[in-house]
């Protein structure tokens, strides 16, 4: 299901991945090593420790990736690499590691690095963290609702990401390790994709941007660029909390906002200028983010994530100005995720629930070009977890829009989808940047080879037709 007035990017547009990767397109694999073996829902650094960055990267190489991109720091706010004065409960420089195996491969390095949400400095640095301006409550998967009231800060229970106590572990000595984590389980796993975790609850934080969260992230990120080699770093969680839109309430908020509009001060979520004042703390790091990576070296690429949505929710949730922020930095990085709405592997609902989702966020991407500027970088990531090989290779040529595209993540990736990789790198790698992406015909061709090899577990439409005529 593919929409066929796809945006293809201009010579402008392509500059920045031309002259720092050359002439071909980019097809990245990413990592997330704190969430374990199948890659979503858990918060395991046990699992982190046990990682091998050589089969890994031989891998990558052998289904046909030329470049790599690690989550070095995520959500929980753990920074995988040697950095003194930042927090690495597994002790380990995987960040280092990936870097020499990258340069010796030439395989093109990328950093992902989450910013305003940092589940441990929450907990040790609770003043930097955003403020609720209203009451509310907020429904927690497998407990009961969180209630909070004005002035409370925006530390709650994690919507995603659930522990596992090791037999031996006592839930004390697990507290030790991870601070923020909390006595409450889920029990159950919810039939919805984002219910599937099971475990202990930890809590997350989504800090202020006018706060010195921002200093230590700013000194965070030029530390990274400045002791690892690295081709592109990018900023995820550049934003607000996407659940709520009553941030930030603090008193340097409320300072900065009534000595900027004076005849406003009143007026908090009540005006336009409100939210202006929001977007605009979200550009201000964008520019502070780009500045520190480019201190370090020019060349590098910077880029921003976000989840591409209607204007109602850029603005009113998650505060960022599309336009503006990608002024900010060489590319945007949309996170095309269609089918972690459902696959087919699932049942033909949530097959068809994943479809129509796809189908939307092809047209919805074709709105949001015109948001993010003429100029404008644009290189999405989709999933290629929790789908199967079909589904991913039709979101890898829907959301190519010129450059190649990215694939998230190693962990739960099947051997059918590796193998799909393969076949496909071959026609991707063969393209030059500006080429459109792989036909729907070289897909179905890519697919009967998969097929043969790793039946699928839903057959298509299309591939009983092709069974018949053979």
């Amino acid at each position: 299901m593919l929409f066929r007035k796809k945006p293809q990017l201009s010579e402008i547009q392509m500059k920045p991945f031309k002259k720092r990767f050359g002439d071909k397109k980019v097809f990245a694999q990413c990592l997330m090593p704190i969430r374990g073996p199948e890659g979503f829902r858990k918060l395991d650094y046990d699992f982190a420790n046990q990682i091998d960055p050589t089969e890994i990267m031989d891998k990558i190489e052998e289904n046909g990736f030329n470049s790599f991109a690690l989550v070095v720091k995520d959500t929980d706010g753990a920074t995988l690499a040697d950095t003194p004065h930042s927090w690495n409960p597994t002790g380990r420089d995987l960040c280092g590691e990936f870097a020499e195996l990258c340069e010796e491969r030439d395989i093109s390095y990328f950093l992902s690095v989450t910013n305003m949400n940092d589940a441990y400095r929450g907990w040790k640095h609770p003043e930097t963290v955003s403020v609720h301006i209203k009451g509310g409550s907020v429904k927690v998967e497998g407990y009961e609702k969180e209630r909070y009231e004005p002035g409370d800060i925006g530390t709650h229970y994690e919507g995603e990401m659930r522990v596992d106590i090791p037999e031996g572990t006592t839930f004390e000595e697990m507290k030790e390790k991870i601070p923020f984590l909390t006595d409450k389980i889920d029990k159950t796993k919810g039939e919805a994709r984002s219910a599937r975790g099971q475990g202990y609850i930890p809590k997350t934080s989504f800090h202020c941007p006018r706060s010195k969260h921002i200093d230590y992230m700013i000194d965070l990120i030029q530390e990274l660029t400045r002791k690892y080699k690295v081709d592109g770093v990018l900023a995820d969680y550049i934003r607000y909390h996407h659940g709520f839109r009553d941030f930030c309430g603090c008193k340097r908020c409320r300072t900065a906002f009534a000595e900027k509009y004076p005849n406003k001060a009143d007026k908090i979520m009540k005006s336009s200028e409100w939210w202006d004042f929001r977007e605009n703390n979200i550009v201000e790091y964008g520019r502070k983010f780009n500045d520190a990576v480019k201190s370090v070296d020019e060349e590098i690429v910077t880029g921003w994530f976000n989840l591409p949505g209607p204007r109602i929710y850029s603005r009113r949730f998650v505060a960022q100005n599309y336009g503006k922020l990608s002024q900010t930095m060489d590319a945007v990085i949309p996170m095309t995720y269609p089918y972690l709405m459902g696959t087919v592997d699932d049942g033909w609902k949530w097959g068809k629930l994943g479809d129509i989702y796809h189908w939307y966020q092809q047209r919805n991407m074709a709105k949001r070009f015109k948001e993010y500027g003429e100029e404008t970088t644009v290189y999405c990531v989709t999933n290629s977890v929790e789908c199967n090989a079909e589904e991913m290779l039709k979101s890898c040529i829907g959301y190519d829009y010129g450059l190649g595209i990215a694939l998230f993540k190693y962990y739960g990736t099947s051997e059918a989808q590796w193998y799909a990789s393969k076949l496909y790198s071959e026609k991707l790698l063969n393209q030059d940047l500006g080429d459109p992406a792989p036909s729907e015909e070289q897909i179905q061709n890519i697919l009967i080879k998969v097929y043969e090899k790793y039946p699928p577990k839903v057959k298509p439409r299309w591939y009983k037709k092709y069974l018949k005529s053979q």
